[in-house]
């Protein structure tokens, strides 16, 4: 009878030890939930991560160039809209009102849009709205879903 009360003794402490040992945290360490950007983080940070404007351009213009087939004069027209447009996000973001902020990263998304209206051939630009569709439900796209959504 001994043994059996000792042995479920132990088991009971091997089990339970794991639960204690994630209950205790520090109260300095930082959470470590909801760490994916625009989650609980301040705005300089998720600028910091998103790069420069001249980076994220390049970067765009890279994927939509081999994804859309663009030549190089299309690829570069492509670039100097994307960067004007980082450009403006940037400092977009660096304002304080948030109901204007909105509607400016609006605007300038349909700017976008038109401009790229103008430098891509219908095919291209039917294709560049298809991917956005299938990036709005899942990944993909010309820039994995960071730059291209209309709320940006």
């Amino acid at each position: 009878m001994f043994k059996k009360i000792a042995l479920s003794g132990l088991l009971l402490s091997l089990f339970s030890f794991p639960l204690v040992a994630q209950q205790t945290a520090t109260p300095d360490a930082p959470a470590q939930a909801n760490t994916r950007m625009g989650k609980n983080r301040p705005m300089q940070q998720q600028q910091h991560q998103m790069g420069d404007p001249a980076t994220r351009a390049k970067k765009m213009t890279d994927r939509m160039t081999q994804q859309l087939g663009l030549d190089q004069a299309t690829s570069q027209k492509v670039y100097d809209v994307a960067l004007i447009r980082a450009q403006k996000i940037d400092a977009i973001l660096a304002g304080t009102d948030n109901k204007a902020k909105g509607q400016s990263l609006k605007a300038n998304a349909d700017d976008f849009k038109a401009k790229l209206k103008g430098i891509l051939t219908p095919d291209q630009f039917t294709k560049l709205e298809s991917m956005k569709g299938h990036m709005r439900n899942g990944r993909g796209g010309p820039d994995g879903g960071s730059d291209t959504k209309d709320q940006n």
